[in-house]
């Protein structure tokens, strides 16, 4: 987290949730992430954690693999950004789904343990974020657990709160739309591929605390298999059933738009007639809103782009418009992890002074045509240069 937005965010925190969830995001700001994570993880435990990476995970013998890939993929933070004379990359290399006998399970989030408590990194992350993800989640587990419990955990020894049969782990660090999507749901793809070949479906844990729109996914995606709530504590599984972490690659995004998309054709999808000129507000976001936001919206009406707010629309509803759109221009945010149900998109990203590729490679990825415009950070949100927006959706419709 940039700790710089911490006094911006809090006022609106307060404003939107009231000062009980305020309280709740501090705890766990000041007590997880300043002092677990970047004091106690770091300096005392990050050398003494053993991590299979995913590399060691594919060699497994229990390891089954089923697509191959051997592109280089840029890297979804600011280093793997296109606009950079040479984006950081990383290989994300073939896709597998591998079993691991008495594993552990750390709450609230993860990481999953092999027998002998090695973390298994493709229960985290992908290979560039598997060492930050592993002491997150190390971290959280030591404010739930307790440090004692965690620590006997990664040595391979303790007393679980709960045990499991066969499961896949499917409980994102942040429950934010983009992780949850992306990094969760997407673990399907693998589990049922796994499930049709060996005849075991593994149970699903997701997040005994699933918001509704997380509940809604869930519906739509219809995994063949069982699932389960995920409480927290330390438990154990017979088999944990891991698949390659989704970096994404181009195959997982096409099958995540067209599962999601035939899913909400099954429950009878939306007649509503939308725009195919989309533009996504942040007005109930605690950090990039668009300061200047009338000069903005002049600039959509002359172009003919419609306004929404994805927090007053249902899963369904977002994949609708997103199927429907064009021309899609957003602030940087989660709302974007939508461009994957969209074909032959023009998407048009607004930054501050900070550029993320997380939505650059998605766009990538669904082969969508891809302009971002550098705006102005102003304290927690971003001041558009409207003639550079202007010009990126003249340029868009002209062509």
């Amino acid at each position: 987290m940039d700790l710089s937005n911490v006094p911006g965010r809090a006022v609106r925190k307060v404003r939107q949730d009231g000062a009980a969830e305020l309280i709740s995001e501090g705890r766990d700001l000041v007590v997880d992430d300043l002092l677990l994570y970047r004091t106690v993880y770091k300096h005392l435990l990050e050398k003494r954690v053993d991590i299979l990476y995913r590399d060691d995970v594919r060699n497994r013998s229990e390891c089954l693999e089923y697509e191959e890939y051997n592109e280089p993929m840029r890297l979804k933070g600011p280093t793997g950004f296109r606009g950079l004379d040479t984006p950081e990359q990383y290989e994300p290399g073939n896709r597998f789904v591998c079993e691991f006998p008495d594993a552990m399970l750390l709450g609230p989030v993860g990481p999953g343990l092999t027998a002998e408590g090695t973390v298994i990194a493709d229960t985290v992350g992908t290979p560039p974020l598997t060492q930050r993800r592993t002491g997150v989640t190390i971290a959280r587990s030591i404010s739930e657990n307790g440090a004692r419990r965690t620590l006997d955990a990664l040595r391979g020894d303790g007393e679980p709160d709960r045990r499991f049969d066969t499961v896949a782990f499917a409980v994102p660090p942040w429950n934010n739309y983009y992780h949850w999507t992306v990094e969760c749901l997407l673990r399907v793809r693998l589990l049922e591929r796994y499930g049709s070949e060996t005849g075991i479906y593994p149970t699903l844990l997701v997040p005994a605390d699933c918001s509704s729109w997380m509940k809604e996914s869930l519906d739509i995606i219809d995994y063949t298999g069982e699932i389960a709530s995920f409480d927290g504590g330390v438990a154990k599984a017979n088999s944990l059933v891991v698949p390659t972490f989704p970096d994404p690659i181009p195959e997982e995004c096409f099958w995540m738009r067209n599962r999601m998309r035939d899913g909400t054709v099954r429950d009878g999808g939306s007649d509503e007639e939308r725009s195919n000129r989309i533009y996504i507000a942040r007005g109930d976001a605690t950090v990039r809103r668009v300061s200047n936001r009338d000069a903005v919206q002049r600039v959509l009406d002359e172009y003919n782009v419609n306004t929404y707010l994805l927090g007053e629309l249902s899963v369904r509803e977002q994949i609708d418009l997103f199927r429907r759109a064009d021309v899609v221009v957003a602030p940087h945010g989660a709302g974007l992890t939508n461009i994957l149900y969209g074909d032959d998109l023009t998407v048009i990203e607004l930054f501050g002074d900070k550029t993320m590729a997380t939505f650059d490679r998605l766009a990538a990825s669904m082969d969508h045509e891809y302009r971002y415009v550098q705006c102005e950070q102003v304290g927690v949100d971003v001041r558009v240069d409207t003639d550079t927006l202007a010009e990126r959706l003249q340029t868009t419709i002209r062509t």
